[in-house]
């Protein structure tokens, strides 16, 4: 059986878009280990021996043993590591959740995850430690344009026992409208305050298309047996009462509306993938094809129009009887299926 497949979309319509404005706020950062609750008796104390007979002598005081004056930890450089963009705010060390190729949708709340290579300490008393990042991060739309610059500092103190390895800093950026699709550049500057260390990094993250629909609901509403292809939406001759000849090409259209689609300056973009069982006379499967679809179509579409006009033909020659067209539509943006069936009969 040989297949054609055709799919066109009409009409042009104004393009309307949208640019995201920003606010950010601060995550903060974690990662420090805890007191164990342990501590070590650090003062030893020396005794005279005792004798049978004993004389009055003079002693010294016992001494203490003496304990170093904690000093500061100066490494000598910073950089930045680990970066991860994040579907969510983390909640430890290396604990969270990528988002899916870095690409967000737009509104969404933007988690960057990123560990600094090495920590610069100062004593704080009592067998504490601080340590203090300053921190800014500039945000660039697809155009290059700075969207916000914002710069907070992150100061900790802890027990003399933390594992400063697991130190790690969390950055988020909440837009206050969608972010404009497209791919958005962020340049991040941490400053270690204590050891005077700098360090940048670049990062970048996509966002795509804000998720519209045509209308509603998704259907295809009917298939349609026409006389030949159709010439544009709504624009074909009805085959009389849907029968065929045993050698005749049999043609058919029909609409998907309601489906979701992305818009971008350059294209519009469907997820729609066809699924078609053909049933021949007394039940028995003619063919089961998944059907091409494109999936992306000229800025000026009209997405409201999607019509597919498709023809059947036999290797020979039908046999007599009906045949049923069956279409499993599924809208991949929503995961939704639909289906539709349409019948024509071959007479002899």
């Amino acid at each position: 059986m040989y297949r054609k497949h055709l799919q066109v979309s009409m009409a042009s319509y104004t393009r309307r878009t949208v640019l995201g404005l920003s606010v950010v706020t601060v995550a903060g950062f974690a990662g420090c280990g805890e007191d164990d609750g342990s501590s070590a008796d650090t003062t030893t104390e020396t005794q005279a021996s005792a004798t049978p007979t004993p004389e009055p002598t003079a002693t010294s005081e016992p001494t203490p043993t003496q304990t170093p004056e904690p000093t500061p930890t100066m490494p000598s450089s910073l950089s930045i590591d680990h970066v991860r963009f994040c579907a969510e705010q983390p909640t430890g060390y290396r604990q969270y959740t990528e988002q899916p190729d870095q690409t967000y949708r737009p509104g969404d709340v933007v988690w960057i995850y990123l560990e600094p290579s090495t920590v610069g300490t100062e004593p704080a008393g009592d067998g504490e430690r601080r340590f203090a990042y300053e921190v800014s991060w500039t945000i660039y739309t697809p155009d290059g344009e700075a969207l916000d610059t914002i710069t907070r500092t992150f100061e900790r103190t802890v027990v003399e026992s933390t594992d400063f390895t697991t130190v790690f800093l969390v950055l988020n950026f909440s837009p206050s409208m969608a972010f404009e699709p497209g791919s958005h550049r962020v340049e991040i500057d941490v400053r270690d305050t204590i050891a005077g260390n700098e360090a940048s990094q670049t990062a970048t993250f996509d966002v795509e298309p804000e998720l519209k629909q045509a209308s509603e609901p998704f259907e295809v509403p009917e298939i349609l047996f026409t006389a030949g292809e159709a010439t544009g939406y709504d624009e074909y001759t009805p085959q009389p009462n849907a029968e065929y000849g045993p050698t005749d090409t049999v043609w058919y259209y029909y609409e998907i509306q309601g489906m979701h689609y992305r818009e971008t300056e350059d294209a519009i973009r469907t997820n729609i993938s066809i699924f078609e069982t053909l049933t021949g006379p007394e039940g028995s499967i003619w063919a089961e094809n998944k059907i091409p679809v494109n999936n992306e179509f000229s800025s000026d579409t009209d997405p409201s129009m999607l019509y597919l006009s498709d023809r059947l033909s036999p290797a020979e020659q039908w046999d007599p009887g009906s045949y049923t067209i069956t279409l499993e539509v599924t809208d991949g943006y929503v995961d939704e299926t639909i289906e539709q069936t349409g019948t024509f009969t071959v007479v002899e």
